[in-house]
């Protein structure tokens, strides 16, 4: 696993490079002269993983009041209800997500105009010394990918082609067209492929590497190796999300992903994680709410196949099973309760009023409630004092990407195998990411509670319900990645209150089914903005998708999310 820590000094330097970012164009005006002070195209590099990965604005109003919320992994104290609604309009019904921040504004140019300032940088050096950063660049292309690829899963179109373009044209473009989710796609495929071509060939002279300014594979010692598996394996994400849409597309990327020589991910030690330093994740933003727990139905599942995750996740009840029976036998506990060590909060609004179920949302004594507390030192680094892990994709995804592809048809691999591997690169991260967080309690994951746990009647790899079985993996394995658990769940459909597998909770407020929400609000541009038209334009097509619903119906559809 990759020790990568950004400490007070670095972070310091950051700050300052941020600041004065106005400069590199004329510090570079001619960078072949000697003595001229250079802006190293290298120096840039961290301030896109910053931007994608730091943003605390995105922790708080994103993920942990909103997307957390939607996908059921979090029930606070009081439930959800009240000033934490379930399925609540996220900030404002004329507001982009913060991730549009980190691809557009986070650390001055956020992860797509610090990318495109790298390759600037290296497009105005002399033939040789550019010949000296071709896999430099090519590496630029798979942050700013992930940074477009992310932001248009929650809201669609988004100006990417013609975007961020303004310093470096002349005139300076500043009325860029948006592309749609599908040539998003399109382009994403055919540089990341070109980014896959150039770092897989053998290079004419020897490649100047980011080294130690690479805060994702720093120290591996094989980071063009490693970006090339970090692209395929970007592709394939993305090839999953077109399978409903463009399947023989989808089905074109996947076999090309496949059976390259690099080929995707293929180890936990070439797994594409962000890992902060002492000033990530800190408090302040980072702070989620008081006696947060997790949700009943998938605590429950893990407790039944003793999925040894779950130490990881959450932690004990605090209650003892003596005081649940005295509790219990007083009526403060529901009489149809079974103490478990591990337990969740419903997260239907309608469970508080529950006689059955109500007890859960309250403290049975003093601060004491009858649940299992989130680990929250895995979100804020400030409870455990260790360091936050930020998964991008893993090997663990890998395989399960693999084995779900296995298992629909569409490749012949088998997808048991890959299923089996999934679940043992996850628990191997899980152990990892705990462990780096300090999280309550912790005790390592062992080979035989693993084995156990495959082992389990409800784990054993089924073909007749497969796909969920792999969905349900993926469920539990993106936990600590909020984004794709949610795309994942409108990809699949899984989890599902009718599940054969894991069955859901329908939430009910008021005695009225709930529909998670499936993309963020979408709004007409004031006729004041800059970009009016191209802005209008995008949003009047997307609205050419009956899917799509009003703009600021949440549970309406971007693209790839179809029916």
């Amino acid at each position: 696993m990759k020790k990568i820590f950004i400490n007070v000094s670095f972070a310091a330097v950051l700050l300052a490079m941020g600041c004065s970012r106005d400069r590199y164009a004329e510090l570079n005006t001619d960078p072949s002269q000697v003595g001229v002070t250079v802006v190293l195209p290298e120096m840039l590099f961290p301030n896109a993983p910053l931007a994608l990965h730091t943003n605390d604005f995105e922790a708080y109003y994103d993920f942990n009041r909103n997307i957390e919320y939607w996908i059921g992994a979090w029930v606070p104290l009081g439930g959800n209800s009240g000033i934490i609604t379930r399925f609540r309009t996220p900030t404002t019904a004329s507001s982009y997500p913060y991730r549009y921040d980190n691809l557009y504004f986070r650390e001055t140019t956020g992860a797509g105009g610090a990318m495109l300032g790298l390759r600037e940088v290296i497009d105005k050096m002399p033939a040789g010394e550019r010949a000296k950063h071709l896999h430099m660049r090519a590496i630029s292309y798979v942050p700013m990918a992930y940074g477009a690829f992310n932001l248009s899963d929650a809201i669609g179109s988004v100006a990417y082609t013609q975007g961020m373009r303004a310093r470096y044209t002349d005139p300076p473009l500043l009325k860029p067209k948006f592309d749609t989710q599908e040539a998003l796609y399109d382009t994403l495929e055919n540089e990341l492929k070109a980014a896959v071509a150039v770092l897989s060939a053998p290079p004419s002279v020897e490649q100047k590497k980011l080294g130690t300014y690479d805060l994702y594979f720093r120290g591996t010692g094989n980071e063009s190796l490693n970006w090339a598996q970090a692209a395929n394996s970007l592709r394939l994400r993305i090839a999953m999300r077109m399978l409903k849409r463009k399947p023989q597309a989808a089905a074109a990327i996947i076999n090309s992903v496949l059976t390259d020589a690099v080929g995707p991910i293929n180890s936990r030690a070439s797994n594409w994680v962000f890992k902060g330093g002492e000033n990530v994740g800190n408090g302040g933003n980072y702070n989620l709410a008081a006696a947060l727990s997790g949700q009943k139905a998938s605590i429950d599942f893990q407790y039944k196949t003793t999925d040894p995750r779950m130490r990881i996740m959450y932690q004990k009840v605090a209650l003892t099973e003596a005081q649940f029976n005295t509790f219990k036998a007083n009526g403060t506990i529901a009489a149809s309760e079974v103490y478990q060590t591990y337990r969740g909060r419903p997260t239907s609004p309608d469970a508080q009023n529950n006689p059955a179920t109500r007890f859960y949302f309250n403290y049975i004594t003093g601060t004491t409630a009858y649940v299992s507390y989130m680990q929250q030192a895995l979100f804020n680094r400030a409870v455990g004092l260790g360091f936050l892990n930020y998964p991008v994709i893993t090997y663990a995804e890998v395989c399960f990407m693999r084995a779900e592809l296995a298992a629909r048809g569409i490749t012949a691999e088998n997808a048991a195998e890959w299923y089996y591997k999934g679940i043992d690169a996850s628990c191997a991260d899980y152990d990892q990411w705990g462990k780096d967080a300090n999280v309550a309690e912790y005790v390592a994951l062992s080979t035989a509670e693993v084995t156990a746990y495959k082992n389990h009647p409800d784990i054993v790899y089924n073909p007749a319900k497969g796909v969920e079985q792999i969905a349900i993996q993926q469920f539990f394995h993106h936990w600590k990645n909020p984004s794709e658990l949610w795309a994942n769940i409108r990809r699949t459909g899984y989890p599902s209150p009718t599940g054969v597998v894991f069955q859901a909770e329908r939430i009910m407020n008021n005695g009225v089914e709930q529909v998670m929400p499936r993309r963020w609000s979408l709004f007409m541009p004031p006729i004041t903005d800059l970009n009016y038209e191209n802005r209008k334009a995008a949003i009047e097509e997307m609205q050419k998708d009956p899917e799509l619903g009003d703009l600021t119906d949440i549970t309406g559809r971007v693209w790839w999310d179809k029916k």
